[in-house]
């Protein structure tokens, strides 16, 4: 659902002073590139299998979560979109449903992901720079609502009570499966790591000697470099992905509460506890806008960074 900017910047190579290795790996997937950066003292072969492990769980949760993949198991949860009865999900899909509902509650709607039926709507006008027609969008916003997403935790039985509702997860998969990763990687012995999913980084432990991960977050005012550790931080921003008709700019983000994209140059960095928490506040108060943000009666516990696009 959104083009995330954060740069990483280079940190140091080769042995430390604490004989741990630094290692990096990439793996396409998710419409982005995963990347692995970790310190241990595995040698490179264990490392290798290590990183192959936790990239093929990768692949696994893109056959969960896609909804590009006609075959993925939320496209064919989708497909039953209105029917009386529940399906039975994997344990991962019934906790982003989940996960996703509370922020769609805390954010009073502008974190959605019932809002696919406008996304592939707007991407296709995106493609064809045209507008789509107003009764298809008025069929679309119909099928938006997250509280007709109904999960039982205790059996991972979801139902989705409305005809013709689609899903979108990319407003939080990949900080989902950052956090995954990361727990992954903890549980193999390696806790000094970072996941970066497109822009949806999770932080471990600092690299040895260092107080934190070295992350710089472009802006209109100047870059701004943060050292930061175990948590995990997003910036959402129609940055690259929009198209623009007429002087007018259209983000790829929508608005579920309306179904129009948003047209403001904004961009919002968030730190929070987790890569999946960042990811989720970064789209709702791009959605929300700084107003909307400072009306919440109740907020979350992260950091939030509103600023001017770069670009």
């Amino acid at each position: 659902m959104k083009k995330l900017i954060i740069m990483l910047l280079c940190l140091q190579t080769g042995v430390t002073a604490w004989s741990q290795n630094r290692f990096e790996f990439s793996h396409p997937q998710m419409g982005t590139v995963f990347r692995l950066v970790f310190y241990s003292s595995k040698d490179s072969s264990e490392a290798k299998a290590l990183a192959k492990v936790v990239f093929d769980r990768i692949d696994t949760l893109n056959m969960r979560f896609s909804d590009w993949l006609p075959e993925s198991e939320l496209s064919v949860l989708c497909q039953k979109a209105g029917e009386k009865g529940c399906s039975r999900v994997s344990a991962e899909l019934a906790d982003i449903l989940l996960v996703s509902n509370s922020f769609a509650r805390q954010s009073r709607g502008a974190f959605d992901i019932s809002v696919g039926a406008l996304t592939r709507l707007w991407r296709r006008s995106r493609n064809l720079k045209e507008l789509p027609e107003p009764k298809r969008a008025a069929r679309a916003l119909e099928t938006v609502g997250w509280r007709s997403i109904k999960v039982n935790s205790a059996t991972s039985c979801v139902r989705l009570s409305k005809r013709g509702t689609i899903l979108d997860l990319g407003g939080i998969a990949q900080g989902w499966t950052a956090d995954d990763c990361l727990a992954m990687l903890r549980e193999n012995g390696v806790t000094t790591a970072l996941v970066d999913a497109g822009g949806d980084i999770a932080l471990g432990d600092p690299p040895p000697d260092r107080e934190g991960w070295q992350i710089e977050i472009p802006s209109a005012s100047g870059n701004k470099l943060m050292l930061l550790k175990n948590c995990g931080i997003t910036t959402s921003g129609a940055t690259y992905r929009y198209f623009e008709l007429d002087g007018k700019r259209y983000s790829h983000i929508i608005d579920p509460r309306t179904g129009q994209p948003l047209a403001h140059r904004m961009q919002v960095t968030v730190i929070a506890k987790n890569a999946t928490t960042a990811d989720a506040w970064a789209t709702a108060i791009s959605v929300l806008g700084e107003n909307g943000w400072n009306s919440l009666k109740k907020k979350p516990e992260i950091k939030v960074w509103i600023s001017e696009s770069p670009l």
